[in-house]
């Protein structure tokens, strides 16, 4: 199978659903009564436009990061740890993998926030930002995520 028939939805799409989830990463590090990454980790696994993102819904492709965010099930989420203050920058960079990485590899957003945590991925940033989001995504996926688990 050719890598682009492998790909989660239409080439098109993708800057854009970067650009949105950057802007939800960073929306979601504002909301101080929860923790930043549990609401990320919420929104990968529990959404319902996400769900449908995963499989190429051109509605759900272009829906805004508000809506979004408001898509996003607090009841999963963790309370916040006011302490806690994550660099916007490197949460669009988490962004980023995630988007590329569901759609490269046509993974379930759901299994794929499992077996990767935003927290993992935001900790990863330092060994990997200086290099492209292909390379990044890969050695993510080779470390994390084994070809048999796919199939669970």
């Amino acid at each position: 199978m050719k890598e682009a028939e492998k790909v989660a939805y239409d080439a098109l799409y993708l800057n854009d659903v970067c650009k949105v989830h950057r802007y939800l990463f960073t929306l979601l590090n504002r909301n101080k009564e929860y923790d930043t990454f549990s609401l990320i980790d919420s929104y990968m696994q529990h959404s319902e436009i996400r769900s449908r993102m995963d499989v190429g819904n051109w509605s759900a492709l272009n829906k805004s990061g508000k809506q979004l965010y408001n898509s996003t099930p607090l009841k999963y989420a963790k309370g916040s740890n006011i302490q806690d203050d994550y660099d916007d920058a490197i949460l669009e960079w988490v962004a980023d993998i995630y988007v590329r990485m569901q759609w490269k590899y046509n993974i379930p957003s759901t299994f794929l926030s499992q077996k990767i945590p935003a927290k993992d991925i935001y900790k990863a940033y330092y060994p990997l930002h200086e290099t492209s989001y292909d390379n990044a995504c890969a050695k993510l996926y080779n470390k994390y995520i084994k070809l048999g688990d796919l199939n669970e």
